[in-house]
């Protein structure tokens, strides 16, 4: 069964339920309001000249309690079942091509001096992030951000942590009931379970790792004996009508509470918020700790969900009720008077605290191993609808890239064209020269992408590719600033020297870069594009870096016979057809053997 056909079927079966659910939840909001109707005649009929007993109101009470209950796990059902159908129209969406508008761009993460975030479309409109289908916690948005765009100076992973990656990634292919029930969990979903804007995840991580000082023993038995003498002093109120004394446990409670503010203060700024985002977090972990299955990364990673023999979730959901039943004796006007009398809202805060200070350390590392569990969750579902796609050979040899029907995963695959790309010590640039709109700028933006995937451990849009790990550095989309004072030109320069100076650095860490530098120095005259471009391609090359260049100037052609064979010519090339311009977007071997900007030009009436 194709990807496809499983959504389709998947998505019908959510339709299907979703009617029943609505039906279900009329049902059931028609027997509250009934009950409800039959409570008030109750009322009536007790205080009315028929005097029944009170006691005769527990039968619609408990009969309205249960519609009421009812009504409210339907609801969170149909919620659930409504973020399912989103998640498989999105999927639907993806798969024909239309995700453009459809989930989170990741443009949060878009550095404008990224190496080649911006070049590749990486983040933003229709882009790789975009594609993949976000995580939905904001840690696994992260991870995968920073496994598909990591900074210029992290080291490249290992090619047996790649290896590892790939193994987790085919574990992870089949598991669609696992991804559908993060999906109905995430922001785009109809669940009300989301966390406000005013929680953060980086604030509710640290909220989580630091305890805020209510851990003392001493604490916690103040707290304890002034709630026994609240208690008293209530049986006293009771049985004697006296305020005198509650009134003086009240002012000693009050100097206690005041002791504790700051501490108490800094709970209560996070603990409104977090409620929500803590049930979510919750049921996000107890979904990815049960995942099946034996591949040792994954097994690695469930590994870190558990402490002691105790599940995340289930620690976290302790935490959850702590904070629920705190925030609970703080705002219910029928409980917040008796809780602080009691002091339980402070026993409920020294337990807040207590928890921080036991389990804050492993905070890291249980958001960690969500984080890599959701980023090879979308690369797994990478994989579901693209079979044809492979995993790359990792070699650990000289820089190396050979792809056979490579194409540009950005692209719908019926539109898509496939080239083959060999980059290696025979030959460790290509030249592209081309037309116009013939696809040079998308042949390096093909190879670009696929080794990011393949760097970050996913399947890669090609029949095969064998690489070594490379670093991507390109210079392809530069912007002129007035805010800066830079020039279209300068801007250009600004980012080649960055990928000069990157591939210097992977010399010394013994890595090399894959460059791609697209129109190079086309800003300036021909001479000074020659001679610049001359000296920037022979650096490069001396770095051991690999790439291509693309260009409109033909005379740099004759400065590959001075790199004794380590690069060669190949073009794009354009036909007209009936007065139509036509493109194959295959690379040819050679020079480009014309143009076609003046053609252009006189199409569009243009006198030249």
């Amino acid at each position: 069964m194709t990807s496809r056909t499983e959504y389709e079927q998947r998505l019908g079966d959510r339709q299907q339920a979703l009617e029943q659910l609505r039906k279900c939840e009329d049902q059931a909001a028609n027997f509250r309001v009934f009950f409800f109707g039959v409570g008030l005649f109750c009322v009536w009929t007790i205080l009315g000249s028929w005097q029944l007993p009170w006691v005769l109101l527990l039968l619609p009470i408990g009969l309205f309690l249960a519609a009421f209950v009812r009504h409210e796990r339907l609801q969170r059902k149909r919620w659930d079942v409504e973020g399912a159908i989103q998640y498989y129209q999105r999927c639907l969406a993806r798969l024909a091509g239309d995700w453009g508008e459809v989930g989170p761009m990741g443009e949060e993460f878009l550095d404008p001096t990224h190496l080649y975030a911006g070049d590749l479309d990486v983040f933003g409109p229709g882009s790789l992030f975009q594609l993949l289908g976000s995580p939905i916690t904001p840690l696994g948005r992260r991870t995968l951000a920073q496994r598909l765009a990591p900074g210029p100076k992290a080291p490249l992973p290992s090619s047996d942590q790649i290896l590892q990656w790939h193994n987790s990634v085919r574990a992870l292919r089949d598991q669609v009931d696992l991804r559908e029930e993060l999906a109905v969990l995430g922001p785009a979903g109809p669940s009300q379970d989301k966390a406000p804007p005013q929680q953060t995840d980086d604030a509710l991580h640290q909220w989580l790792s630091r305890a805020s000082g209510l851990t003392a023993p001493w604490i916690r038995l103040l707290a304890y004996a002034l709630g026994l003498l609240g208690i008293i002093a209530l049986g006293f109120w009771f049985v004697t009508g006296s305020l005198s004394a509650i009134f003086v446990i009240v002012l000693i409670q009050l100097v206690f509470v005041y002791r504790l503010r700051h501490s108490l203060n800094s709970i209560k700024q996070h603990s409104e918020h977090a409620v929500v985002e803590l049930r979510r977090i919750v049921r996000v972990l107890a979904a990815l700790e049960k995942i099946p299955g034996e591949d040792v990364e994954l097994q690695r990673l469930q590994n870190e969900l558990i402490h002691d023999g105790l599940k995340a979730s289930e620690t976290i959901h302790r935490f959850e009720r702590w904070v629920s039943q705190f925030e609970n004796a703080r705002h219910n006007i029928m409980i917040a008077p008796l809780a602080f009398v009691t002091m339980i809202n402070i026993h409920f805060a020294c337990a807040i605290d207590l928890w921080r200070s036991r389990h804050g350390h492993r905070v890291d590392r249980w958001f960690c191993a969500v984080g890599e569990l959701e980023t090879l969750l979308a690369f797994s579902q990478l994989h579901y609808e693209n079979p044809e796609y492979c995993f790359p050979k990792i070699i650990n040899d000289s820089p190396h890239f050979v792809a056979t029907h490579l194409a540009h995963p950005l692209l719908h695959k019926d539109t898509a064209v496939a080239n083959d790309v060999e980059l290696s010590e025979d030959g460790r640039m290509l030249l592209v020269s081309g037309s116009n709109m013939s696809g040079k700028s998308t042949l390096l933006r093909s190879i670009g992408l696929n080794t990011v995937l393949a760097m970050a451990g996913a399947p890669v849009c090609a029949q095969h590719l064998k690489t070594s790990c490379l670093q991507v550095a390109a210079a392809m989309r530069m912007q002129d600033s007035l805010q800066t004072g830079t020039s279209h030109f300068l801007a250009e320069l600004q980012r080649i020297r960055l990928v000069v100076e990157q591939a210097s650095h992977a010399k010394r860490t013994g890595s090399a870069v894959l460059f791609l530098l697209d129109e190079i120095l086309h800003g300036t005259n021909s001479h000074d594009r020659l001679v610049g471009a001359r000296g920037v391609i022979r650096t490069l090359l001396e770095t051991g870096a690999i790439g291509l260049v693309t260009t409109h100037d033909l005379a740099l052609s004759n400065m590959l016979t001075e790199l004794d064979g380590k690069a060669r010519d190949v073009h794009f090339c354009d036909e007209w057809i009936e007065g139509k311009m036509t493109f194959d977007y295959r690379i040819h071997e050679g020079v480009v053997p014309k143009g076609n900007a003046l053609s252009l030009m006189r199409l569009l009436g243009l006198e030249v």
